[in-house]
């Protein structure tokens, strides 16, 4: 198998590599630790041959003795990552465990470091699609109608790129999805009025705020024509 590449790979934006507590621990250890390192929800907790075992969430402190042990508080069962994980799979735990902070280990579950909201935010600063200029358009369609070559097909008949598309889910309405575009041009008037055309309804634009309103006032113009 090939090697991620580096926007993808969460081993180089592992941190706090060498900031564990050991199983035997008490209250006041964990705190003196979280005073030094501020930023962190949860620290990790390692046996004698530095296996992971937990996360420590830094609210389950509050009111405990000093020399209260670590293993008698409630502790967070996070399933570590391994380093072939993906970023992807990084923001799935950290959803599905609510937690800002997801331990990677290697495969003999040894920890090798935490991967961070923080990290994440950084790494996500640092993508193309976000650093290039560019507008923002979201979008509303039913799920089958759904087709990320058809649109690309029409923002590029525009003269214009695509250069990043999420799927967000329709809680209202379930056989719906929102569809996140991020597109390398202000003008917009056209591709929204094609892809209106195809069903998919505009639900915001975000850009240069004077192309913004011109191409809004002209895409309300051409909705009126088109109810005529």
């Amino acid at each position: 198998m090939k090697p991620l590449p580096p926007t993808l790979a969460v081993v180089p934006l592992l941190r706090y590599r060498r900031v564990t507590l050991p199983a035997d621990a008490t209250v006041e250890e964990a705190r003196r630790l979280f005073f030094r390192h501020p930023r962190l929800y949860h620290l990790p907790i390692v046996d004698a041959e530095g296996h992971y075992r937990w996360l420590l969430p830094k609210k389950a402190l509050a009111r405990q003795k000093p020399s209260t042990p670590l293993l008698s508080l409630t502790l967070k069962e996070v399933p570590p990552l391994f380093p072939t994980a993906t970023i992807y799979d990084a923001l799935q735990l950290m959803h599905a465990y609510t937690t800002p902070e997801i331990p990677v280990t290697d495969t003999q579950n040894h920890y090798l470091g935490l991967l961070t909201a923080d990290s994440l935010i950084q790494w996500w600063s640092q993508l193309s699609a976000v650093q290039e200029r560019g507008s923002v358009l979201v979008l509303e369609t039913d799920l089958p109608n759904y087709s990320l070559t058809h649109i690309a097909h029409i923002v590029e008949s525009e003269h214009a790129q695509i250069l990043s598309a999420y799927l967000l889910s329709h809680e209202e309405e379930p056989g719906k999805i929102y569809i996140v575009l991020k597109v390398n041009t202000p003008y917009l008037t056209s591709i929204i009025s094609l892809l209106e055309r195809e069903n998919y309804r505009l639900v915001s634009a975000h850009g240069d705020p004077v192309l913004e309103k011109n191409t809004q006032d002209q895409i309300d113009f051409v909705r009126r024509l088109m109810d005529l």
